[in-house]
């Protein structure tokens, strides 16, 4: 990069194709454009600038950080039948994107060693032979103090799925970006991002092109792969509402093929233990772009029904467009590259204003709540407020290391 004041246009130099050249050399081939260049080093409509939205707020969150393999129980280890209280499913980012492993983990969030010791002596013994060792060494006081807590207790998280029967899980770092609705009993690695929703509508719209292409663009990318941040993703994005045209029945609609969209996967994945969500949403990516499949593409677009995936997601993403008032996009041109850059560009600036006109609205007092009764405290009752904090039982990181130590 190269900065000079003022505001003049800029020379975005893009890479395009880069091929070994003579000795050491490189061949590469440059794509220029001319424009205003954002903080996100991009030309076009600037993302960076939109605002994180209090209706998203507290209800999204980073898996659990356990700092010490003594925590996962493999599947028929006798102490999860010994001790089952504690002793939850466990997932991690590869888990939800290929095949779990099926694995479970250990969880004292709550209480001091010495409850652990009196009320599960088998965890106990567990986490003081596998976890305190690694513990002992390192050079973070809290994690050698607390060594049979996991290192965040990620409060929010506990917070937000704590009365779920299931809730919306994608993979921080992937090719895709794929939603999925996870089991409220299963416990989330920190490379899972959470939803605390057990909404089919927010995960539709999630899934939808809509939200992918806004994440894929503010979001940031580990090598070639993106990353879904929640701060940059998901707080900022905006819904659809009544203020868009959402009605009920569109809701409803969006709905029922989020159902559809989750529900053929997970079939897929159980009738045929090769199929995993990468692989089908590989295939998927060379219909739409209408390449050919090699031999292992067919056998997953076989076992997958890959080309059943594809209508749900078309329908979808006409769903949801008609939800934001946009069918005048009309489809993802996917086999147009610079056709689909356009769509793309169109769709962001949408998204872009939306964001800042929501922002506004609650500026003065208007929050379009995704899960209100959660959210907005005017309207969460005194019943679910007391059973959260039956669960969560203490307010912050800091208070939470404060009680174990002192109990």
């Amino acid at each position: 990069t190269v900065g000079a004041r003022g505001t003049d246009d800029g020379t975005l130099a893009s890479v395009v194709v880069e091929r070994e050249g003579e000795v050491d050399a490189r061949d590469v081939e440059l794509s220029l454009q001319v424009g205003v260049i954002h903080a996100n080093l991009k030309i076009g409509t600037n993302v960076t600038k939109v605002q994180r939205l209090r209706a998203n707020s507290e209800i999204s969150a980073m898996g659990m950080i356990l700092v010490g393999s003594g925590f996962i129980v493999e599947p028929g280890d006798p102490l999860i039948k010994l001790e089952p209280d504690r002793i939850r499913p466990y997932l991690n980012g590869k888990d939800l994107t290929q095949r779990s492993r099926g694995v479970y983990v250990i969880d004292m969030y709550g209480l001091s060693a010495e409850e652990v010791r009196n009320q599960y002596p088998a965890c106990f013994q567990r986490l003081y032979e596998r976890v305190k060792p690694e513990r002992d060494v390192s050079n973070d006081k809290t994690l050698r103090e607390l060594w049979w807590l996991f290192r965040r207790t990620n409060i929010q998280l506990r917070r937000a799925i704590a009365d779920l029967h299931r809730y919306i899980g994608t993979t921080e770092t992937a090719k895709h970006r794929l939603f999925s609705f996870i089991p409220g009993s299963v416990t989330p690695d920190q490379k899972i991002r959470v939803v605390g929703s057990d909404s089919a509508v927010l995960l539709g719209v999630l899934s939808s092109a809509v939200h992918v292409e806004w994440s894929l663009a503010v979001g940031g990318t580990l090598e070639d792969r993106p990353v879904y941040n929640n701060t940059n993703c998901f707080e900022p994005f905006p819904f659809p509402h009544d203020d868009t045209g959402l009605t009920p029945a569109q809701a409803e609609y969006i709905g029922q093929l989020a159902e559809q969209l989750d529900a053929h996967r997970k079939a897929r994945q159980a009738a045929h233990e090769s199929v995993t969500l990468t692989g089908m949403y590989n295939v998927l990516d060379k219909l739409r772009k209408g390449e050919a499949l090699n031999a292992k593409d067919k056998l997953m677009h076989e076992q997958a029904l890959v080309s059943v995936l594809q209508s749900l997601h078309d329908e979808l993403d006409a769903a949801v467009l008609t939800a934001y008032g946009w069918s005048d996009l009309g489809p993802v041109p996917w086999r147009d590259e610079p056709a689909r850059a356009a769509w793309i560009e169109t769709l962001l600036q949408r998204l872009v204003d939306l964001n800042a006109r929501r922002a506004a609205e609650e500026a003065t007092g208007t929050v379009r709540w995704l899960r209100p009764e959660f959210q907005d405290p005017a309207r969460r009752s005194a019943a679910s407020t007391t059973q959260q904090a039956d669960i969560v039982g203490i307010e912050t990181e800091e208070q939470a290391h404060a009680k174990a130590l002192e109990n």
